[in-house]
């Protein structure tokens, strides 16, 4: 046999097969004698990394569904660690930086819009539930309805950039930002957030330009006075949860809700993902005022303040040395907001 050593005495003797194997100085590949050089070279051959980054935006662009993009089952899921954990693996293989196919930031864009519709449980269902994948004796198509329906194909995703995208991933502090309004205002008294309902971009510029809704901006200061919509009121969500709703509305605003109880109320942050700031300043509105806001009057707004940009709405914009003058004017409502700390429940009633 040419695989097998020959004894003479206490003499041994190699076969070819031994002779070759010892020729092999690095790596596990064995190669016959007699094979060829055109064999070698095949099992040395190391594939190019581009050839695997390919292939992750080949898989991503045939995926039929969301759950298809980030590789899970299709089946309802609420594990939000598992959400991003798929997210950031593939978001990775198809990141712009790392991989150099010209179709690198659409793959990006498919995987993010994937991730953020996915953690948008009401979205999951009712994807779920056209795609045939739920116990349809237990859903009715009003069940999945969407709001704002002439708004329903606006992703805002597909108009972002990779880094703008990449921010709003990093920064899903309005979960955090909910998940403490959850244990600080849990008594049961209020609405159920889970009611609040999107505002669609259209309708909500009707509504602006007819002077019929209040419209509430709770991101930063900062960003608050860098640009905001017109006629809305500054709503930041951290100090809310630092000094109190009623300690950072303006005297103003509060009066304005309380007797023009016709008005909706319109809630956007930066963009609207499941778990952004407007959400969770729903969640205090309905708990602040409990015998007067009900769920029916607040809407979030569908896009978001990036929506409202991109939709071409009215928007304020400081003059250049106005924006110079915004952290002295955040320290001042700061002081103003504890000065007159006091508690929620006892003024939106």
């Amino acid at each position: 046999s040419p695989v097998s050593t020959l004894s003479c005495g206490t003499s041994h003797v190699q076969s070819t097969w031994e002779v070759e194997q010892d020729k092999v100085l690095t790596g596990d590949e064995i190669v016959l004698a007699g094979a060829g050089d055109a064999k070698r070279q095949l099992y040395e051959a190391r594939l190019d990394p581009q050839y695997w980054y390919d292939k992750a935006i080949s898989r991503v662009f045939e995926a039929r569904n969301d759950f298809e993009v980030l590789d899970l089952p299709v089946r309802y899921t609420e594990d939000t660690a598992l959400l991003k954990r798929q997210y950031r693996k593939l978001s990775l293989a198809v990141h712009p930086d790392k991989n150099s196919h010209p179709q690198a930031t659409d793959a990006f864009r498919k995987v993010y819009g994937a991730f953020e519709t996915l953690l948008d449980l009401k979205q999951q269902r009712r994807m779920l539930w056209i795609m045939g994948a739920l116990d349809q004796s237990d859903y009715d198509e009003g069940t999945f309805a969407d709001d704002g329906e002439e708004d329903e194909l606006f992703q805002w995703w597909w108009e972002a950039t990779v880094p703008e995208m990449e921010k709003q991933a990093r920064e899903f502090e309005g979960q955090r930002f909910d998940e403490i309004g959850r244990m600080w205002i849990s008594d049961g008294r209020g609405g159920d957030v889970n009611d609040v309902r999107w505002m669609g971009l259209t309708s909500a510029r009707t509504l602006h330009a007819k002077d019929t809704a209040i419209f509430l901006d709770c991101r930063d200061r900062g960003d608050y006075a860098a640009g905001h919509i017109t006629g809305a009121w500054c709503c930041p969500l951290p100090e809310i949860l630092d000094y109190g709703l009623v300690n950072v509305f303006a005297p103003e605003l509060i009066s304005k809700m309380l007797m023009d109880r016709s008005l909706p109320i319109i809630i956007y942050s930066e963009v609207a993902t499941p778990f952004s700031r407007c959400r969770s300043l729903s969640r205090w509105l309905l708990r602040a005022g409990h015998h007067t806001l009900k769920a029916e009057r607040l809407r979030r707004l569908r896009g978001g303040m990036f929506g409202w940009l991109h939709r071409n709405g009215p928007v304020v914009r400081p003059l250049a040395g106005e924006a110079a003058a915004a952290p002295a004017a955040d320290a001042v409502a700061v002081r103003n907001a504890r000065s007159r700390r006091q508690d929620d429940s006892c003024v939106l009633q």
